[in-house]
């Protein structure tokens, strides 16, 4: 048995675990005094179990004694009685304790997981699935605050209940005591094959759910295309194969827990036998009475059932410590850093200075790559002025969409800076902070569901009903608000379901005029519209002087209305010429 402990301490199971559970209840701290009451009414539920066998025996006793007067029995009933009672008053308000407790943990969990997905840095983030995330999120959660209660308070109530029955046992007979135990050497060295199964079988669960929840969750953000596409058929197939992962996986879990069950009832089954044999042999012989063979097998019954419980927590507390383990890997993701509060102040007075006077912003020498793959961008050159509109261009996946995403402080250049630059000559590092300089309006979907005022309100919630107005007008998309039912209250689906791809794009324009910030980044923003109203929609965006604009196209009506432009190719970054530009905007 020494020998499997240092052998789980060297591979690091046994240290993970302890970790694991550790944060768990160092988690759940801002419950103490509930768990404490837990744990207290949980105790003198068992004692009252504990004293509810004795009184059995004493009204047993009674019963089979000639002459008993019927008040003692009645008293001893009445008493066995309200001892059940009581025991069924505590474990109710345990229960309603647990409730409150695992909604209070798994609502803080959720939202401190949640914040912290968010504050996230972008890059890492990306390793993961959203529908991977998503399980974590719940399944995960949910599974670590459940098991506040079946770990450690669990641990403890059963344990007193263990040694209180062994003692009684004990003192009434020490033979019966040592039989009550016989399963104990099997089920100890079981532990550790037991533990090393379910924590490879948990693992693997959590893994083929989160696959199976990715695939879900994908598949029904991408439904349009794939009934346009005629893939309905393809992707059930696809469901399949990764429902037959996790039937597989289910199945592997199912039979491994159905071995490890009948093992323990059979143990348990077999000391039960040899005790009710012991007993009957001692009151044959004389020994003990028959209440007192009542007493004996309510206490080996309570004494196996404690083991068998004690033995049975070590499931949870391995689902419990591989949830908290997925957990811990995305709280552990590297976050946006943040500024001290006096870089703060600093940050927001150069805010509003740009907002009222216009900011340059300047690429110099970056050089950026993904990982380990080669670079996306080599040695890139660029300036926007206030009041220029500056035009990217080049073929798709030549690295666009990820200028965009450097300016943004979503990715962090390897080599190189970016730099916002003040009217006055302050200068700012790019970064997650100068995030609030940029107003964005992103290639993809980015409407979210609720009414029109809401989605507009997101980067303006204090704005007026006028304000949002001439925003939409700007955008040219007041024209078919106003027609809608409900006008800018008219609710919109997920990812503005019920609206056209333009319609889409122009409350996205809108939604970035209200920010009123003093960059505006357009990545192909205009890309479903018609050209007349990209046309109206551009020159609405100019007419706002002191703004830098910076938008990705490939449409030479763009091009007509920019003041310089960059064609991204081959990794590199290169300013058009005046005669270039003249050329793409006439073509």
């Amino acid at each position: 048995m020494g020998g499997r402990f240092v052998q789980m301490l060297r591979e690091g199971q046994l240290k993970q675990m302890l970790q694991e559970l550790g944060w768990i209840y160092h988690y759940a701290k801002r419950c103490w005094g509930k768990i404490l009451l837990y744990l207290l009414l949980g105790l003198a539920g068992t004692g009252l179990g504990l004293g509810a066998s004795l009184i059995s025996r004493d009204l047993t006793g009674a019963v089979l004694e000639p002459g008993s007067p019927w008040d003692q029995i009645l008293r001893l009933g009445g008493l066995f009685i309200g001892l059940g009672l009581a025991a069924i008053v505590l474990n109710a308000c345990n229960s309603r304790i647990a409730a409150h407790v695992n909604v209070e943990l798994q609502n803080g969990m959720q939202a401190d997981l949640f914040r912290s997905l968010l504050g996230a840095d972008w890059q890492a983030l990306q390793q993961y699935h959203s529908g991977d995330l998503l399980n974590r999120l719940t399944g995960d959660v949910s599974t670590v605050a459940e098991s506040v209660f079946t770990l450690v308070p669990s641990l403890v109530i059963r344990l007193f209940q263990f040694m209180a029955c062994l003692l009684l046992i004990l003192h009434y007979d020490p033979v019966m005591a040592g039989l009550a135990l016989l399963s104990a050497p099997a089920v100890l060295l079981f532990s550790r094959a037991l533990v090393h199964g379910m924590r490879e079988h948990q693992q693997r669960m959590r893994t083929v759910s989160s696959d199976l929840m990715a695939f879900q969750e994908e598949t029904l953000q991408n439904l349009s295309p794939i009934k346009a596409f005629g893939l309905t058929e393809r992707f059930g197939q696809r469901l399949g194969q990764v429902q037959e992962h996790y039937r597989t996986a289910s199945l592997d879990f199912n039979r491994f827990s159905i071995f490890t069950s009948t093992f323990f009832s059979l143990a348990g089954q077999a000391v039960s036998y040899l005790c009710l044999a012991w007993g009957a042999y001692r009151l044959w012989s004389g020994y003990i009475d028959v209440a007192t063979m009542v007493l004996f097998l309510q206490l080996a019954a309570q004494l196996t059932a404690a083991f068998s419980a004690l033995v049975g927590l070590a499931p949870g507390a391995v689902s419990a410590t591989v949830a908290a383990r997925r957990i811990l890997e995305v709280l552990g993701m590297p976050a946006e850093p943040e500024l001290e509060p006096e870089e703060q102040k600093r940050l927001e007075r150069a805010y509003k200075r740009g907002r009222a006077e216009g900011v340059t912003l300047r690429l110099e020498k970056v050089r950026f790559s993904y990982g380990s793959e080669a670079p996306v961008l080599q040695g890139a050159d660029l300036r926007a002025r206030p009041g220029e509109v500056v035009a990217l261009l080049g073929p798709s996946g030549e690295g666009k969409t990820t200028l965009l995403r450097l300016l943004l402080g979503l990715a962090v250049p390897q080599s190189g800076r970016g730099i916002l630059e003040l009217a006055d000559g302050e200068q700012l590092i790019l970064s997650p902070a100068t995030r609030r300089f940029f107003s964005y309006v992103p290639q993809e979907k980015a409407i979210f569901s609720g009414t029109i005022a809401q989605s507009l309100r997101l980067l303006a919630p204090e704005a007026s009903e006028e304000e949002l107005r001439q925003a939409l007008e700007t955008a040219c998309a007041w024209e078919f608000v106003q027609k809608l039912p409900q006008g800018i209250h008219t609710p919109l689906g997920e990812r503005g379901a019920g609206l056209s791809e333009g319609q889409n794009q122009r409350l996205a324009i809108a939604r970035a005029l209200l920010r009123d910030a003093p960059i505006l980044l357009l990545d192909e923003a205009t890309s479903a519209l018609d050209i007349e109203t990209e046309t109206r929609v551009l020159r609405g965006l100019l007419g706002q002087t002191g703004r830098t604009c910076i938008v990705t196209s490939h449409r030479p009506s763009v091009f007509a209305l920019c003041s310089r432009a960059y064609r991204i190719q081959n990794n590199r970054l290169e300013e058009l010429s005046e005669e270039e530009l003249a050329v793409l905007s006439q073509n």
